[in-house]
């Protein structure tokens, strides 16, 4: 008797197990090179600061100390998102800043509120923009956790974020979107994906009042 679309079954489950693993080894891929965006993200977030402030902004050495690779493409990734996610930065930094000034992240309880409230920016779907809500938050902890003297906690956030994306699906997403390498396109099209986090900051008030209330 001849098989669905003349493969067998065997051949079938062959080629799912394939995919999957193409997809496992995919979503790994992603969460192995979201510390280094992360990092890339925060140094050149921390460099536009200083240059729009004029070194007013909130100084971290440990982000200004940050290597580069200038060829890297995660480089390049956390260079673009970084300039993208300006604006972005400017709606919802007040409220990441609140946050984190009534919570007051420590060592034991960091990756908690991390998870908790990044999370949160999930709750309604994944898109680039609360991608790069998302590293912009993980951006203002480590400047928060550093100026009240916790120091060398930035590679620690780098790795809150690549445990993050792995276990909440936004790596799968990340790697159906082509992986961050995708995200150098993302300039043609910032204002849907800004139009799309809009309820990001109506969640951060959410979030707020379920910690205080929980």
């Amino acid at each position: 008797m001849a098989s669905w679309n003349g493969r067998n079954p065997a051949d079938r489950r062959r080629t799912g197990e394939r995919r999957r693993s193409s997809q496992e080894t995919s979503e790994d891929l992603v969460a192995e090179q979201t510390e280094e965006v992360f990092r890339s993200y925060a140094f050149h977030r921390y460099q536009q600061e200083q240059e729009q402030t004029e070194g007013d902004a909130p100084v971290d050495p440990e982000i200004a100390a940050i290597q580069q690779e200038p060829n890297s493409i995660n480089n390049s990734v956390g260079r673009r998102l970084a300039i993208i996610g300006d604006d972005i930065n400017a709606r919802y930094d007040k409220e990441f800043s609140e946050m984190l000034k009534s919570l007051q992240p420590s060592k034991d309880n960091a990756y908690e509120y991390f998870t908790r409230i990044a999370s949160s920016l999930f709750e309604s779907g994944i898109n680039w923009g609360r991608v790069i809500a998302l590293l912009g938050f993980g951006y203002r902890m480590a400047i928060h956790v550093y100026q009240h003297g916790i120091t060398g906690f930035l590679r620690r956030i780098a790795r809150y974020m690549a445990e993050f994306v792995l276990h909440n699906r936004i790596a799968r997403w990340i790697a159906q979107q082509g992986g961050w390498v995708a995200a150098l396109d993302l300039s043609n099209i910032y204002w849907k994906y800004m139009l799309m986090i809009a309820a990001v900051i109506v969640l951060g008030q959410f979030v707020l009042r379920r910690f205080f209330n929980d």
